[in-house]
Parts: C-alpha cells; sequence; structure tokens
C-alpha cells in the first residue's frame, strides 16, 4: 500500500509538472454555427467565428475585423488578412458576411482542399468528408507534408480538368498549402533559419478536427504560435510544395505556374 500510494503521489505530482509545463490555452469555447450564422469557403475564417474571435453570426465583418483576430489570436503578421482586404476591394463593400466570401472570381477558387469546386447550381461551402478523406490519404504516414500536399494539389488540378486555375489563384492555393502546415505544427518553422522541407509536418488528427469541424484542436495539442509567424515563413514552405510537384508530375500533365 506504501508502494501503490508512492506511485500515486509521483504520478499525480508529474501530471501537475506537466500541465504546469504545457498549460492548456485559453481558447474561447467552440460553438457550431446556428442556421441563421453566415460561414464561407474558408477553414481558418469560420473556425474564428466558431469560436467567438469574430461574430459568431458571421455577418457585417471587415477585413480589420479578421486582421485583428489573426494577429491578436492566431499571433501571425497582418499581411495575412490581405487577402480579406482585396476581397472586400473587389467585392465593393467595406462590410461583408463570410458567405460573401465564396463569390467567384475573388478568392473562391477551384480546386480547394476541404471543398468541392463552385458551380451556379452547387456553391459548396459547406467542406467534403470525401475530399478531406482523400487529403489525409495522400499520405502515408501519421503527417501531412510537403510532398503529400504536393501530390494532393497535382491531383486537385487534374481533377478539376477541363477547368484550369488561374495563375494569380495558383499562388494562392500554394500559400494555402504551406499555411495548412505552418499552422498546425508544433513549431512553426522560421524561415530565418532556413528550414528544410522535413520541418513541414502538420499532425492528421489535428488536420481532420480543424477541417471537419472548423474548430481549433487542442485536444491533440495544437496552440497557438508562440512566435510571430511571418509572411516570409510561408516562402520556404511554398518552394517546396513547388518543387515536390513538379518532380511529381514527371509527364507534364499539369503545367504549374507560379510566380514568386
Amino acid at each position: 500500500m506504501l508502494l501503490l500510494g508512492s506511485l500515486l503521489s509521483f504520478t499525480a505530482l508529474a501530471t501537475a509538472a506537466c500541465a504546469a509545463r504545457f498549460p492548456k490555452p485559453q481558447i474561447k469555447p467552440w460553438v457550431p454555427p446556428g442556421p441563421d450564422d453566415s460561414r464561407g469557403p474558408c477553414p481558418m475564417i469560420n473556425t474564428l467565428a466558431n469560436h467567438g474571435y469574430l461574430p459568431h453570426h458571421g455577418r457585417n465583418i471587415t477585413a480589420s475585423m479578421i486582421e485583428h483576430a489573426f494577429t491578436s489570436f492566431l499571433n501571425v503578421e497582418a499581411g495575412f488578412a490581405d487577402a480579406a482586404r482585396d476581397f472586400a476591394k473587389a467585392f465593393g463593400h467595406d462590410v461583408f458576411d463570410l458567405v460573401d466570401l465564396n463569390t467567384p472570381g475573388i478568392i473562391q477558387h477551384i480546386t480547394s482542399l476541404t471543398r468541392d469546386d463552385y458551380t451556379p447550381e452547387q456553391p459548396q461551402l459547406k467542406a467534403d468528408p470525401l475530399r478531406i478523406e482523400s487529403l489525409l490519404a495522400d499520405s502515408d504516414t501519421p503527417f501531412l507534408t510537403v510532398d503529400s500536399i504536393a501530390k494532393t494539389r497535382l491531383r486537385l488540378l487534374q481533377e478539376s480538368e477541363p477547368r484550369v486555375l488561374p495563375d494569380n489563384q495558383v499562388t494562392f492555393t500554394l500559400f494555402e498549402a504551406a499555411m495548412t502546415l505552418t499552422m498546425m505544427a508544433d513549431h512553426s518553422p522560421d524561415a530565418d533559419h532556413d528550414p528544410p522541407p522535413s520541418a513541414y509536418q502538420g499532425p492528421k488528427d489535428r488536420i481532420r478536427m480543424w477541417f471537419e469541424e472548423e474548430r481549433f484542436p487542442t485536444e491533440f495539442g495544437w496552440r497557438p504560435s508562440k512566435r510571430t509567424i511571418k509572411l516570409a515563413d510561408m516562402s520556404p514552405a511554398i518552394d517546396a510544395i513547388v518543387k515536390s510537384m513538379e518532380k511529381q508530375d514527371q509527364n507534364g500533365k499539369v503545367a504549374l505556374k507560379f510566380h514568386s
């Protein structure tokens, strides 16, 4: 009994020490969207709304609200919200609902990692579980990697044929892919330290919860980055994805157009 008591005491102390070292982040609770709440095609923006970092109803949103949520909670540079500013400018209104982000030809695009291609008959606002499953299946490890997400990007480009992704949106999809690997990693690689492609790994369990439920996967150890993530941090990941795509596209069936 004395030995058992000692073991229990040791376990309790070890658990307390672990909790002190890796405290659970103070994240606002996740609340799924209701039938009258507005949501768009971006998993990250939807997730911020589901956790209350943007208005939960998803209406009357501004680019500045998105920028504040990105910088204050996700700890990323303000430039990550530039796409929202570009959308507002092209949309012609400073205030918009999240569903408006699904307007074709601005930031909404084909070959999404999570959504089927938009058509007038099927706007495809909701994530497709089969598309997410295929994304995860492209990696035979517990992580999404540069090579697996390059494989996914090639596959989606081919699946969307004969529709072709415009050059500016090719760049945007590569940025999204790099952001997925970077934002879900334990330690976001710092471009200043010349990270190798192997540094970019997103745990599948985190990505599955994030994409399927649009919920921050704290149950699987995800935390906002302690270090401010810079736009420049995306460049090594994008370069590595492009090189992997070119290597995997041995038959030249997909003409990759990327402008750095």
